[in-house]
């Protein structure tokens, strides 16, 4: 059968109010109105996320905004939500310190999704998203607990009071404790200690580098993406202020960069990147990471109906804040 986008989201609406967030363990505060009453009259509200729940177990509100995608785009990334919708959340969340989730169902139908990843906003930072990020937030088809969410219990003002000075004579007893059993450590303990570190120390590594390349692949995807848009004011959010090489040119501000890029799209407003993803490498680098990957990159009809089509290296060097710094190419 088939939906249109509206019933596609409102089909998949209820199935998160039915099915993930029962009535027997939360309330429903708000949900914003239907396509069909913001024809008759807008609401502010529908600027709001989907959703907004209270915990009966914990008392905590948090907002939840649904969405349904029936599979992945081109580039194999289920497409999450806009730029202006996550910075406005962002916006919303800060103001109101209130915790906003995004549930995506992908694959199946709208009120019986395939899959579905329950993410929070903070960890939301990409516009499109690979499957391996998703599965990092995957969750069942069935009713989310209230550990999952990691919403704190609420207090009331004697037992916030008794708790704090429970936990100060805690941490008194426990420091008292490690200064005199610190004595009795013999050195088979303490090796095994350090052999025990050693091992956590080369698994959070592997792990971190594991989840930096596809962040980073992630930053690259989205820094073409607004490229090909033609929107260049968003480019700051993925470029340095101050760039140290920027293709055959040095020292390069960003109003430079914005400048030559408006330029460049206006001779060239048809292009195409094609990422060739198993040469994607990333390196650290002091504080930075270099990465360098192949692809093919088009000018679409740009001779006489044909695509001229390039061959390139890219080599780049992403800051610790994930932004370029550098970034030049050579042809292969």
């Amino acid at each position: 059968m088939q939906y249109s986008s509206f019933e596609k989201g409102e089909l998949f609406e209820n199935f998160v109010v039915d099915k993930l967030f029962k009535a027997s363990e939360y309330d429903l505060i708000h949900r914003t109105n239907s396509f069909n009453q913001n024809e008759s009259r807008y609401a502010e509200n529908t600027l709001k996320p989907d959703f907004k729940f209270r915990c009966k177990t914990t008392q905590q509100e948090f907002y939840v905004e649904a969405k349904f995608r029936s599979g992945f785009n081109s580039k194999e990334m289920i497409e999450a939500i806009s730029y202006n919708q996550i910075e406005r959340f962002k916006t919303f969340q800060k103001k109101e310190k209130i915790p906003i989730y995004i549930v995506i169902g992908y694959g199946g139908i709208p009120n019986n999704p395939e899959s579905l990843s329950l993410i929070p906003l903070d960890d939301l930072s990409y516009l499109e998203l690979y499957v391996s990020f998703l599965r990092r937030f995957k969750i069942d088809k069935g009713l989310v607990k209230s550990n999952l969410l990691n919403l704190p219990k609420k207090q009331h003002k004697e037992e916030s009071k008794t708790s704090l000075e429970d936990d100060q004579i805690k941490e008194k007893v426990t420091g008292f404790n490690k200064g005199s059993l610190f004595n009795f450590k013999n050195k088979k303990v303490l090796l095994a200690s350090g052999i025990g570190l050693l091992l956590m120390v080369f698994l959070f590594f592997n792990t971190f580098i594991t989840s930096t390349e596809d962040t980073l692949k992630q930053k690259t995807t989205e820094y073409y993406n607004t490229i090909e848009s033609g929107n260049i004011n968003a480019l700051e959010n993925y470029i340095e202020p101050n760039v140290v090489k920027w293709y055959s040119k040095s020292n390069m501000s960003f109003a430079d960069i914005k400048k030559d890029t408006k330029a460049y799209v206006k001779r060239h407003p048809a292009t195409k990147v094609e990422i060739q993803w198993d040469t994607f490498n990333v390196n650290p680098l002091n504080n930075d990471y270099a990465v360098t990957y192949n692809m093919v990159y088009k000018l679409l009809k740009e001779n006489r109906g044909k695509d001229i089509i390039y061959h390139l290296k890219i080599h780049a060097i992403w800051s610790e804040d994930l932004k370029i710094k550098s970034l030049y190419e050579e042809r292969i």
